[in-house]
This record gives C-alpha cells, sequence and structure tokens, in this order.
C-alpha cells in the first residue's frame, strides 16, 4: 500500500538518488513540531545566453493548496512552461502530407474532440453553441484538456471545424481541402456526430481521491494548464504503449492504476472513503497519519529504488528518463526559436535527478534552489502522539528494509 502511494504520488517514477546526486525531495521533521514534505524548484543560467534562466520545478501530484499558490507565483513570470502529460497523438492536432492523410487525421481529430463535446454536454446537461463554449467547459472536467481542444479546433487544412445542431444533434463539420460547403473527393465535407454515452459516470483517479481522502488540492484540478503560454511537452500514449509492448511490459495495469479503474486502485480508493469515518472516531489522527507517512517515505532516498521495481527496470527507464529525452528535445527547439528567455519545465520532482543532469550537460549551471512545503503536518494540533510518529518512522523502516531483501 506505501509504495503504491508513493508511486502514485510522485508522477511517475524516479531512479535512486546515488550520494552524489542532487536531491529534490527531503523530509524535515521536527518532534511534536511539524513534519514536512519540502520540494525542490532550481534555477538554470547559461554562459552563453545571458538573460535567459531556465527553472526547473518538481511537483507531486496532491499536495498543500499553498504549494500550488507557490508554483504559480515561481513560474508567473515565465515566457513559456512545459509540463507533463501523457496523452493521444491526434491531441497534437491533424496533419499530413497526402490529400489522404490529411483527411485521416482530420476525421481522427474530430472523433477525439467530439468525445469531449459529448462528455462536457452531459456534465453540463445542455448542448454547446460553440467550440469555445466546450473550451469553458472543459475547465472543470480538466484543465489540460483545454490546451488539446484548441489544437484540434482545425483541420488539416487550416481550417476551423464547425459545431453544429442538426435535428437535436451536435456535428462537428470539416468543410474539405477548399474549406466551401459541399465539393468532391478532397474537398468534400467530413461530419461527425455528438453521440452522448449512457454512462456518463466519470472515473475517480485515484490521485484525485487521495487529494480528497487527505484534505489536500489535486495538482491537475488547481494549476492554470490552460494559460497559451503553459505547453504539455511528453511523450504520446502511443509511443508510450508501444516502447512498452517492446519491452514486454504489460503497460494496462499501471493505466488502470493511475486511473482508479483497477482492482489494486479499488481497493486502495475504497480504504481512501472509509478515511473520514475513522478521523471522526480518533479526531483526525488517521489522516494526519498518513500524511506523516508519505512524508516520511518520499523523504528516503531507498524509497524511489524500491518503488521502481513495481515498474520494471526497463519501465522505469522508460517511464523515467525517455520520457525526459521528449522534454529536453522540445527544451532545444524552443531555445533555437529566439522567442523565449524564460522557461520552466514542471514534472514530477522524481524525474528531476535526471532532468538536472542533462540541462547541465546542455551548459546550464544551478544558480538557485527553492523548497517549497509540499505536504505538511502541524503537529502542534494533531492528535498524533510521539508515540503514533515513532511507530509510523519504525513501520516504514521495518518494511522498507523487508522491500529491500525481497529479489
Amino acid at each position: 500500500m506505501m509504495l503504491c502511494l508513493l508511486l502514485l504520488l510522485v508522477p511517475l517514477c524516479a531512479e535512486p538518488v546515488a550520494e552524489e546526486r542532487t536531491t529534490w525531495l527531503q523530509s524535515e521533521v521536527i518532534p511534536e513540531k511539524s513534519a514536512t514534505l519540502q520540494i525542490a524548484s532550481r534555477r538554470y543560467e547559461h554562459a552563453d545566453a545571458p538573460g535567459q534562466e531556465l527553472w526547473l520545478v518538481g511537483v507531486s501530484h496532491i499536495g498543500n493548496a499553498s504549494f500550488y499558490n507557490d508554483i504559480e507565483a515561481l513560474v508567473a513570470d515565465a515566457d513559456l512552461v512545459l509540463y507533463e502529460s501523457v496523452m493521444e497523438e491526434v491531441i497534437r492536432g491533424p496533419s499530413g502530407e497526402t490529400p489522404e492523410q490529411k483527411r485521416e487525421a482530420t476525421e481522427a481529430a474530430m472523433n477525439w474532440l467530439a468525445e469531449v463535446v459529448a462528455s462536457s454536454e452531459a456534465r453540463a446537461g445542455a448542448p454547446a453553441v460553440s467550440l469555445d463554449e466546450v473550451e469553458v467547459r472543459v475547465l472543470e472536467m480538466d484543465r489540460r484538456l483545454v490546451d488539446a481542444v484548441r489544437a484540434v479546433r482545425r483541420d488539416a487544412w487550416g481550417h476551423p471545424l464547425g459545431l453544429a445542431l442538426n435535428a437535436n444533434r451536435t456535428v462537428l463539420v470539416s468543410l474539405g481541402r477548399d474549406g466551401l460547403p459541399g465539393g468532391l473527393d478532397e474537398d468534400a465535407d467530413l461530419e461527425v456526430v455528438v453521440v452522448i454515452p449512457e454512462d456518463v459516470g466519470q472515473v475517480e483517479g485515484i490521485q484525485e481521491a487521495l487529494a480528497q481522502a487527505l484534505k489536500l488540492d489535486f495538482q491537475i484540478a488547481v494549476l492554470p494548464y490552460e494559460r497559451p503560454d503553459w505547453r504539455m511537452s511528453d511523450m504520446t500514449w502511443e509511443t508510450l504503449e508501444g516502447r512498452f509492448q517492446e519491452e514486454g511490459i504489460d503497460l494496462e495495469g499501471l493505466s488502470g492504476m493511475l486511473e482508479g479503474s483497477s482492482l489494486p486502485a479499488g481497493i486502495a480508493k475504497m480504504f481512501l472513503r472509509i478515511l473520514p469515518s475513522l478521523d471522526l472516531l480518533t479526531g483526525g489522527a488517521i489522516t494526519d497519519g498518513v500524511k506523516v507517512m508519505l512524508v516520511e517515505l518520499l523523504g528516503r532516498e531507498d524509497a524511489m529504488e524500491i518503488a521502481l521495481r513495481e515498474v520494471g527496470g526497463a519501465g522505469g527507464r522508460i517511464l523515467l528518463e525517455e520520457r525526459n529525452e521528449v522534454v529536453i528535445a522540445d527544451l532545444q527547439g524552443y531555445l533555437d526559436s529566439g522567442e523565449y528567455n524564460q522557461i520552466a519545465i514542471l514534472y514530477g520532482a522524481g524525474h528531476m535527478p535526471d532532468m538536472g543532469e542533462r540541462v547541465e550537460a546542455m551548459g546550464w549551471t544551478e544558480s538557485e534552489v527553492r523548497w517549497l512545503p509540499g505536504i505538511t503536518v502541524d503537529l502542534e494540533k494533531s492528535r498524533l502522539s510521539p508515540m503514533h510518529m515513532t511507530m509510523i518512522r519504525t513501520s516504514i523502516n521495518r518494511a522498507m528494509e523487508r522491500l529491500k531483501n525481497q529479489k
């Protein structure tokens, strides 16, 4: 259970931190005062690019509301914020070289967008009158989707897609190559009907369930991913799935855990649902105990090494190093464009040791570090006693020793 929560809290995983490597996570426990998980953000400068700066901002999926406020303030002056999110290739926008490729890409984008429109209409209880309204509605669904919707609002020929009501049906329309109604072959219109599913229930991800149970904020719900200067920079789902298949690793189990639909995730969520009842009996001690457990666990250098075994060595390299390679390639492209002087990379803290080494290899030098409190427990106000703290620490140490000795 502890390592399941660990994998979910610091997306998606990290490699073991050797002694000589820079630390990005640390626990600060002041007996009978507070227990805090500190997460680092580091600023870098480049000798060959005076005036430019780069921030590597470590995050976790859940944390104090003040933690996300601090992050938003930290990157407020950035010209560009690159963030992690594994999504389908289609959300990068339709394209293609041949007429057939352009029509296929446009139809794929329209099918994806139709599903988003359907979800937004189901939640709102009314049809959307425009794609502008869809963008507003998806803010309540997933703030990252705003950027994706923007990317697929034009077809592969650069013409805007239309949203029309036809006989009480919502229809997405592309006017084809010529951008005019009607036409034949490549100029023919494309239409996709928006079909609202019968089951409109939304699967609650385990990260969101964990945040709610612990009375913390959920990263995806509070950070401003919809801003135009925030850009997705990550592997596509198709690439990630392909790499896992090449290595013979089951990605379905991991994705099910993250989405909250797998059996282990269901068990974890059931435990999280009963936390409020347990808190009523203990005056909040159970929730505080789980938070302290996470603070203690994430502050250990060997915790990430053990957590990697849940995915396997090749899986860890894919989730960490290969995804980082995508970010670094995007970063270099944006730097080469000459359009940006202040760039921030906002990624899971587990990615940052490797990410830091990569930017230093590009010639960047660390010039500042800020430690932001990600999760804090006020022990002065908590029902947790010093004995409870000792029990938590002892239990974690024993569990970690057993796990380290497993082959």
